[in-house]
């Protein structure tokens, strides 16, 4: 209720009938007629302020506006009226004192909110004050992001590793990439238990001797071009466990019986081979091929201190395998062998020999 004197027009009619008296009866009759009270001409609310519970409000946010208002006549604000707006331009059906963001509205564009405060008209005239405009908060886009994030190339040490990913941003439009100097960053880590270390910061990455046990991995932070904000969360890739490699084992064919007890037409191997600390060496698996034809013999197994179908003894000194055997093919052929080594630890290491023609 507004705290001043109000008029009141009260007019009372009174009417007074004396009439004759009859029977010793008197009769009066009153009546009062009150006017309607009509508005107060006063003054308008009047906004000071506005405050937002968001001050950087990303796309997806919902923000909400509290004005101050105040009235000198002390009148009762009643629900205001609101337009929010966008780099000073008026958002479609955002008339409500809270806004919720949408792809758009981000990247640092200014978001402000007109307010026109009102009281009960009933009471007081004008009812309606002067829309207020808040100062504007800045808004936030969607950060850029790094995704499928891989490994490319063999964790071997010597081996050039690549990393490889896609960038994507959800702004309306779409930020780019920054891919100068200062702009998306690369990383390659080293993990070993709790430590982890910084190897290079190129998309590239060439494994060394000392980076053996590293579970390694490929880590990448997105940077944008434009829009708030514009840096991303580092994506990373799934580590890798870098080796050493093992060469494969030099195999050797040569004609003869220099090895072992063999006698007979036939050939002799001998394998050098480096052993990586896979234990114990259990077999050797080998085939003989026939060259011209392309003709793959059936496979042959000897074992370390046996002797072959041919009755020679299979030596191994630890870094080098001999034993004869007798060919398959015949005389005058040209032939190749493949064998693998089979240890006891279930690894196994390839390779190949050269081409001999059998005398």
């Amino acid at each position: 209720m507004a705290k001043r004197t109000k008029i009141n027009h009260l007019i009372c009619l009174v009417t007074l009938a004396i009439g004759l008296i009859i029977g010793g009866s008197v009769s009066a009759s009153v009546s009062e007629v009150n006017t309607r009270t009509a508005p107060v001409i006063g003054h308008a609310p009047v906004v000071s302020d506005v405050t937002f519970d968001q001050m950087t409000p990303a796309v997806h946010d919902t923000v909400t506006a509290t004005p101050t208002i105040t009235d000198e006549d002390h009148d009762t604000p009643v629900t205001s009226l609101y337009q929010w707006q966008l780099d000073g331009k008026d958002i479609p059906k955002a008339t409500e004192n809270s806004y919720r963001l949408v792809p758009g509205d981000g990247n640092g564009k200014k978001l402000t909110i007109m307010v026109t405060p009102q009281t009960d008209p009933a009471i007081t005239e004008p009812a309606t004050g002067i829309a207020f405009t808040s100062s504007p908060i800045i808004t936030q886009g969607l950060a850029p992001e790094a995704v499928a994030v891989k490994i490319y190339g063999k964790p071997e040490v010597g081996q050039l590793l690549t990393g490889s990913y896609l960038y994507h941003d959800s702004d309306t439009p779409k930020d780019l990439e920054d891919t100068s100097s200062s702009g998306t960053q690369f990383e390659w880590i080293c993990s070993r238990s709790s430590s982890k270390k910084t190897l290079a910061t190129a998309k590239t990455y060439t494994l060394q001797d000392a980076d053996v046990g590293c579970e390694i991995s490929f880590n990448v932070t997105p940077r944008s071009i434009s829009g708030i904000p514009n840096t991303g969360a580092q994506a990373q890739s799934k580590a890798l466990n870098v080796i050493k490699a093992v060469p494969p084992p030099e195999i050797r064919l040569f004609n003869g019986n220099q090895i072992g007890d063999r006698s007979g037409p036939g050939y002799n191997i001998e394998i050098n081979y480096v052993n990586p600390g896979y234990g114990a060496l259990k077999s050797i698996v080998f085939q003989e091929h026939k060259g011209g034809s392309e003709k793959n013999y059936p496979l042959d197994e000897v074992k370390v201190g046996e002797l072959t179908n041919s009755h020679s003894l299979v030596t191994d000194s630890g870094s080098a395998i001999k034993f004869g055997k007798n060919a398959r093919s015949s005389t005058g052929a040209i032939i190749s062998v493949y064998a693998t080594l089979h240890f006891q630890n279930g690894k196994r290491l390839q390779g190949s020999s050269g081409y001999i023609t059998l005398e």
